[in-house]
């Protein structure tokens, strides 16, 4: 049994940064009110061990040393304790090793004398000995790591298959669809609650394709094109069920080419094709085919497959409109299906019954079949305010307040504007304009002068045509907002990135792109499709659709800041840290701005400069600083908290002392920080009375049993989800030197917030500054695909949400 790192485990080191002040603890609130039971998507660990929770951990040592520092080492060591396995299992009823250490519930204050004698390995005697190195109490993350090498063990014994990190499939009964097979999925990890083990388990499904890859390569020209379209994908290998990550298409090799198989017993030379027609009865029947080549990271050596006996893993867009109604409920899962799905997993798990009961009889663990359940409560709500005096009370919203809206709450009249649009897209554009004057009139009555039309002379599919006639364009006239009508659909228009990337780095003029596929397809819902274009322009200008009164938090001057990253960005793969951060206590106006980094850097150490820009704005706008700062900050892990309170959070205090230092600023404003995560399995679902289980209500926060005592997190469910089960969020305050905190107002605030996103008039997952900041990365991402630099903010578009 092997024990694997869990790097998404509750560990207070899982970053390898330590930080030397402890994280805040959650304060206590009375005015929660009444709470509300749910159902969660874990599953406690039984363990009959009569009632000593303690695992023992051993320390092997060896002379000459060898660490686990390196992975030659850790194989090294690997084999030597293969080779001392009969003297431990006469020792020991059960254990786990895992480099460099053992893991047992059996205590032995002395176990040297197992080691007697040296160990030899590639020729080197190595004298070894085994120490009880710690008591190790169940709310150790090292206990965690423990229960999931046990649960891997377990599905694995069980025949379920490893399709990446955390997520099995059971291979048995596939359900075989038009062109694919659909398999049972589970999401599984484990984690340490009040100093109990939980299984997190959130079933899914996975999808393999029924035609083999080697017929895919038949089908494409080249080698070029073949790399470009399978690298990177995964594959199944049909004859064992198991998948592997393409890292590369070997065309200098072919099945006929021989390997040494250490496998087997065979411990001999032989063909690829020779292996698979021994161990499995399959003949090769094409010897001029590819091989595929994977690497394996466990054991630094490549792996090689044969295209003919694998499968792609995925489905198309065109295999789920087919099957579109069969994979509904399992793809799209509600809470009573997700319940019927957990079912089907434990009773997989015993479909085996010998395996599974020696499994839980020599261990003494068990699962208990029973979800645990928490308690939430519901968040208050707030107003939102638009134009004509118009109220929307949220908590009587029963999806948005798309319908009653027709109105900005606060925007200038626009005295310049154009339509832009070329010879291929004069029908759209003729239909544009009709439903334009329509909407600006009626839908979303908003004030504007006629706007210039203006029709392409030369090549609408060539990007420098559209550039050219922009630049011209904002030299002879004043213009507020420029609209151009694109060919194309989306994800193919000729010119939509390049013509984004010009309006978004050169142009200081806010812009809307529309495609003329979007307007040609979309005739019956083009008006609401029109309406939602005239508020972003509304926003885009700096202006405010709609806006909050009296919000939580805000009786001070507040600044809300959202921070995300992109990365991967540009053809030099840089990260991009963007930041939004509200000027007003309406969180209505917003100052926006981002800054790249190095190929893939995760966490960006400098963004001094960014909060100290941020934090200037606000005062312009205000006449004074921020007296608190609230952030919100997109997480990559959950083991992501130490890292950013080691660089990010001192940036933040650099940028303020910088300001206090110059005499700008007097009193060190309060701050807030708070680790956002949307990548997150946890699920809940509530019961009515009849017992059926059913999705939770918007506005639930979970803050008990499965949250850490250590730290002050919660779960919230702020959005009601169109189809399937919502996904909630979890929120981690790393940072708070607030006075008197009441998670209360927090949590109404962060709630609130989720209906301040203008694209949408109703409820997003996440907080609007978040929202924001999200939204600039995915455009970024999109616009410098192809690009060398990367758009950066120009100083003209930073007080206006140029990017939505």
């Amino acid at each position: 049994m092997e024990l694997l790192e869990n790097k998404s485990s509750s560990s207070s080191k899982g970053s390898g940064m330590e930080v030397d002040h402890p994280f805040p603890l959650r304060p206590e609130s009375k005015r929660l009110g009444r709470p509300v039971d749910v159902f969660t998507n874990h599953y406690e660990f039984k363990c009959d061990l009569g009632g000593r929770n303690v695992l023992f951990e051993y320390q092997i040592q060896t002379e000459p040393q060898l660490t686990c520092h390196s992975n030659e080492e850790k194989m090294k060591l690997a084999k030597i304790m293969k080779k001392l396995r009969p003297n431990l299992e006469q020792q020991f009823e059960n254990y786990v090793y895992w480099e460099g250490f053992i893991y047992s519930f059996e205590k032995f204050d002395d176990i040297s004398a197992l080691a007697e004698g040296e160990i030899e390995e590639d020729g080197v005697p190595y004298l070894v000995t085994i120490n009880l190195h710690k008591a190790l109490p169940f709310d150790n993350p090292r206990v965690t790591m423990f229960f999931r090498a046990f649960l891997n063990q377990m599905l694995r014994k069980c025949k379920f298959r490893l399709a990446r990190a955390g997520k099995h499939f059971d291979p048995s009964k596939p359900k075989q669809l038009d062109g694919v097979d659909m398999y049972r999925a589970y999401f599984n990890t484990t984690r340490t609650f009040g100093g109990k083990i939980y299984l997190n388990m959130n079933p899914s499904v996975k999808f393999f394709q029924q035609g083999t890859l080697l017929e895919e390569l038949n089908n494409l020209r080249d080698e070029r094109s073949a790399r470009d379209a399978f690298m990177h994908r995964s594959v199944m290998t049909i004859y064992n069920k198991r998948v592997y990550k393409i890292d590369d298409i070997d065309f200098s090799k072919n099945p006929r080419d021989t390997f040494f198989c250490d496998q087997h017993s065979k411990n001999k030379e032989m063909s690829f094709a020779k292996y698979v027609k021994e161990n499995y009865k399959l003949e090769v029947t094409d010897f001029n085919q590819p091989m595929i080549k994977h690497h394996s990271r466990r054991t630094n050596q490549d792996l090689y497959l044969i295209p003919e006996f694998c499968v792609l893993t995925g489905i198309t867009e065109r295999q789920k409109a087919i099957n579109f109604k069969e994979i509904k409920s399992q793809m799209f899962a509600d809470a009573d299906m997700k319940s019927k799905q957990a079912k089907s997993f434990f009773k997989a798990l015993k479909q085996d019954h010998e395996t599974h009961k020696e499994l839980t009889e020599k261990w003494k663990i068990s699962i208990d079949e029973t979800p645990i359940d928490a308690k939430a409560h519901m968040c208050g709500l707030s107003n939102v305010y638009g134009g004509k005096k118009a109220k929307f009370d949220l908590s009587e919203m029963q999806r948005d307040f798309s319908r009653e809206f027709s109105a900005p709450f606060k925007a200038k009249k626009i005295n310049g504007w154009a339509i832009i649009y070329g010879k291929s897209s004069m029908r759209e554009h003729d239909t544009f304009m009709k439903q334009l004057k329509q909407t600006v009139t009626t839908d979303f009555e908003y004030k504007c002068t006629k706007p210039l039309e203006i029709k392409l002379k030369g090549n609408d599919k060539n990007p420098q045509t559209w550039i050219d006639s922009v630049y011209y364009l904002q030299q002879d006239h004043s213009l507020d907002v420029i609209i151009c009508i694109a060919p194309g659909r989306k994800g193919s228009s000729p010119i939509y990135e390049s013509l984004k990337y010009y309006l978004q780095t050169e142009c200081n003029i806010p812009s809307q792109v529309i495609l003329s596929d979007t307007i040609s397809r979309n005739s019956r819902s083009l008006r609401n499709i029109m309406k939602n274009l005239m508020i972003q322009i509304c926003a885009k200008m700096g202006h405010s659709p709609w806006v909050f009164k009296s919000l939580p938090l805000m009786d001070k001057p507040t600044m809300i800041i959202g921070m995300d990253v992109c990365h991967r960005v540009g053809t030099n793969k840089k990260s991009v840290l963007n930041l939004v951060a509200s000027k007003d206590k309406c969180v209505a106006s917003f100052y926006s701005a981002s800054v790249s980094q190095g190929e893939e850097q995760r966490i960006v150490f400098s963004i001094q400069k960014l909060f100290i820009e941020a934090l200037q704005e606000f005062n312009t706008k205000n006449g004074l600083f921020p007296q608190r700062i609230i952030i919100y900050r997109d997480a990559v892990s959950e083991g992501q908290s130490e890292v950013t309170l080691g660089t990010e959070v001192p940036e933040l205090e650099k940028a303020i002392k910088n300001l206090k230092d110059s005499g700008q600023i007097e009193e060190e404003p309060s701050i807030l920080f708070i680790l956002v995560n949307k990548r997150i399995e946890q699920r809940f679902f509530t019961q009515d009375r009849r017992g059926n289980l059913k999705n939770p209500r918007r506005g639930l926060v979970i803050e008990s049993k499965i949250t850490r005592t250590d730290r002050f997190d919660f779960y919230m469910i702020s959005h009601a989800g169109p189809t399937g089960l919502q996904c909630p969020v979890r929120y981690e305050v790393i940072k708070n030197t607030f006075q008197d905190l009441d998670p209360k107002d927090l949590y109404d605030l962060t709630n609130i917030l989720c209906y301040g996103f203008y694209n949408l008039q109703g409820a997003v997952r996440i907080p609007s500054p978040l929202m924001y900041a999200h939204t600039m990365c995915n455009q970024i991402s999109k616009i410098c695909n192809h690009q060398v630099e990367v758009a950066e903010t120009p100083e003209a578009l930073k007080d206006k949400l140029y990017y939505i």
